[in-house]
């Protein structure tokens, strides 16, 4: 087997990234992998106690138990996006999988078994384009003992596996606009009955702007928009019915997760208190595949779960209707006519605020 590498762009979140580093190398078959760490520089003062901290813990802790630690120390800030860019392209200069991972993860003992295995099992797979090594706190509506679900309702990237060859493919269809240029084959295949809410609202809303004002579809790979890939497309994420990674980002201290207050535990994913989720906590792991029927009932569990408001979906809504019943040209006009004036106000408001 060849074992994939994992990579982490980090900055200066030295305890969460301490315990994310320390967890992963506690997995079994860690004197296997090897690790890539991209330390950007400070882009501020504020920035520099915790970069200091890694920077030195780095150099104290050597390779640990694994099998190679690279550590890329960026010489000017480089930014969230390039240095992870600028990682995977190092780590994919001598690998042809990979595992990618924010630095507030926390992992099950056996999450490199598991990535590794699915990996493997999945890589002739046409269809199957990710391994998540995250689940969402859902009771999911599986067969006896199956321990991943082949679903097409989501993909989480907070420790994430891929094959350079598989999203080399695929990459064409987020940079260049393809897949929200093939919104008429999608209305056609039904593909928004395979999506939850909060997929449909970012892929119906980008695709029928023909503006392009705002369309984060066209310039990056959220998990949002590789939902809507399975979708579009037809094809397949692997997730495990319990999580093999805990997020402990929800604390205000990264770029994309809100802070949720330590005595939340709501129900929905915007309460949810996600540091607390309890993980796999097995030593081995044993690919079991779900065999029941369950696509529409764990379609509305999650969909339940990553809850949007009928306020929130009524524009995406809107737009649907109009594509499946008076076509997509008409949606685009809506859009159009609608659309605008939206960003305007928003652009307004937020000069008015600086």
């Amino acid at each position: 087997m060849i074992y994939a590498p994992v990579i982490i762009p980090t900055l200066c979140r030295y305890k969460h990234f301490k315990e994310c580093l320390e967890s992963l190398s506690k997995c079994k078959w860690a004197e296997e992998t090897e690790v890539f760490i991209g330390l950007d520089y400070p882009a501020k003062e504020s920035h520099s106690p915790g970069y200091e901290k890694i920077k030195s813990y780095l150099k104290d802790v050597g390779d640990m138990t694994f099998k190679k630690i690279h550590v890329f120390e960026r010489e000017v800030n480089y930014g969230a996006s390039k240095n992870s860019k600028e990682l995977k392209k190092a780590a994919l200069e001598r690998f042809d999988i990979y595992i990618t991972s924010e630095d507030d993860n926390v992992f099950s003992p056996n999450f490199l078994e598991y990535m590794n295995t699915c990996l493997e099992k999945y890589k002739d797979d046409s269809d199957v384009v990710a391994i998540c090594g995250y689940s969402y706190p859902i009771d999911w509506d599986v067969s006896d003992g199956a321990t991943v679900l082949k679903q097409q309702i989501n993909v989480s990237a907070w420790g994430a596996g891929m094959w350079k060859a598989k999203e080399n493919k695929w990459n064409d269809h987020y940079y260049k606009g393809i897949m929200l240029a093939d919104l008429p084959k999608f209305i056609k295949k039904r593909g928004y009955q395979k999506m939850i809410d909060a997929c449909l609202k970012e892929y119906i809303e980008a695709a029928c702007n023909i503006t392009g004002v705002g369309n984060g579809m066209l310039t990056s790979k959220t998990d949002i928009a590789y939902r809507a890939f399975l979708a579009v497309y037809d094809k397949y994420a692997i997730t495990p019915v319990v999580s093999k990674v805990r997020n402990q980002g929800f604390d205000g201290s990264g770029l994309y997760c809100q802070n949720i207050d330590t005595d939340l535990n709501g129900e929905t994913a915007g309460t949810y208190n996600y540091p607390n989720q309890p993980i796999d906590d097995a030593a081995d792991f044993v690919l079991v595949e779900n065999s029941k029927d369950s696509f529409e009932e764990n379609r509305k569990r999650l969909n339940a779960f990553d809850y949007r408001s009928p306020r929130q979906m009524a524009k995406a809504k809107r737009l649907l209707w109009l594509c499946v019943h008076c076509g997509i040209w008409s949606a685009k006009f809506y859009s159009l006519v609608v659309f605008p004036r939206v960003i305007a106000i928003k652009i307004y408001n937020r000069l008015r605020r600086k």
